[in-house]
């Protein structure tokens, strides 16, 4: 058991660093407002992004809300809304399993293809496309992780991914989603990671390696990234470790993988929720006791760069402040399905509902009788 605690200790101790570092008063309408209006578009670093669409969007979904609080009148709200941006094509997802060989061939060709691309001056590390998201998901680590709004921005992020590939990479076809809970009860066994060079994801592989200290694991060594290399924190070989949930789970009482963790049981819980922050708790196992969730489930239960910071726990150059979990090309596809599923939550979403407005929770972990207010999206595109 002492594993296990010790894997729940350092997720709590992520939670507890998270929560004090946002520094958000959420009883302060200031400050609310400014989480929620404001769209820094100062540096619009990449050409292809419609900039002034996404502020106008915001400035819209802000509108409503004030119409709903009764700051702003019908009038405006509407003006407002008759000129908002409207998507020219509606994108469809398609669960992996589901795309044929051509298909999945094309989509991993478009994500090699982003180490070969320039990332106009995003990251300080690096100069490659492929990186730039793990360095804006690092530098955003702290903002949007463990609080109610971690499924928003992990939307607007893997939305961001799929832009880039087909503006950079000319890719055509579906953006590819993992449905891991079909895979709960084996999820190594599921078909997304075999070991086909051209279609397959791959499995943790054979040498073990330790480029970066105290961060250990094996070498991908096998399928479409086989010696795959990433650049963030440092230059290193693309690293899993699939025996992890053996060492922390001896005994298999959460499941092959930790796999009751993202189960039907788990899922329905945390499709039940009643707040956006008990949503969030149950989709991250945030003080919720023997549980990692069905998000972080699968970042824990193989212990390498697709585990972020906690990969990097025993490195205290890096931990908590650097996370590698999008070096690993499965961290899209994984959050691609997660992060839409609170859309088919009944009690935040039905349009009768009020919560359909609220976030329930912010960074300081506030009670669920406060609440931050934004419009939950209702499109992947």
């Amino acid at each position: 058991m002492a594993p296990v605690l010790s894997l729940l200790s350092t997720l709590t101790l992520l939670s507890t660093v998270i929560h004090s570092v946002h520094g958000y008063n959420i009883n302060d309408p200031k400050q609310l407002l400014r989480r929620d209006g404001e769209v820094d578009t100062s540096e619009q670093l990449l050409p292809f992004i419609d900039y002034e669409a996404i502020s106008e969007a915001a400035d819209i979904a802000v509108s409503e809300e004030l119409q709903r609080r009764g700051l702003l009148d019908a009038e405006e709200v509407n003006a407002k809304r008759s000129n908002s941006p409207r998507c020219s094509k509606i994108n469809v997802r398609k669960e992996w399993r589901k795309l044929s060989t051509s298909e999945k061939k094309s989509y991993i060709k478009a994500v090699k293809c982003l180490t070969t691309k320039s990332d106009f001056g995003i990251s300080t590390y690096s100069d490659k496309m492929y990186d730039a998201f793990t360095y804006i998901h690092e530098q955003n680590w702290f903002l949007f992780h463990g609080c109610a709004t971690f499924p928003v921005w992990h939307r607007w992020f893997v939305w961001l991914r799929e832009v880039t590939m087909r503006e950079q990479c000319g890719y055509t076809g579906p953006f590819p989603y993992w449905n891991y809970t079909m895979d709960w009860k084996d999820p190594f066994a599921s078909p997304i990671f075999s070991s086909d060079s051209e279609t397959g994801f791959g499995s943790h592989g054979n040498v073990a390696v330790a480029e970066i200290a105290g961060a250990t694991g094996f070498k991908v060594d096998n399928g479409a990234f086989a010696n795959f290399r990433v650049n963030l924190p440092e230059p290193h070989f693309l690293t899993r470790n699939f025996t992890f949930w053996k060492e922390s789970d001896p005994t298999g009482q959460y499941g092959k993988a930790f796999g009751k963790w993202f189960g039907p049981e788990q899922l329905q819980k945390t499709l039940a929720a009643n707040t956006f922050w008990d949503f969030e708790k149950l989709m991250d196992g945030l003080e919720a006791p023997q549980s990692l969730g069905i998000h972080n489930g699968p970042h824990f239960n193989q212990n390498g760069d697709w585990s972020g910071p906690a990969w990097l726990v025993n490195n205290p150059t890096y931990y908590p402040w650097r996370s590698t979990a999008p070096n690993d090309p499965m961290f899209f596809p994984h959050h691609a399905v997660r992060t839409d599923c609170f859309r088919l939550s009944p009690p935040l979403l039905t349009p009768s509902s009020s919560m359909s407005m609220q976030f329930s929770g912010s960074g300081n972990n506030a009670p669920a009788s406060n609440t931050s207010t934004a419009v939950a999206p209702t499109s992947s595109t």
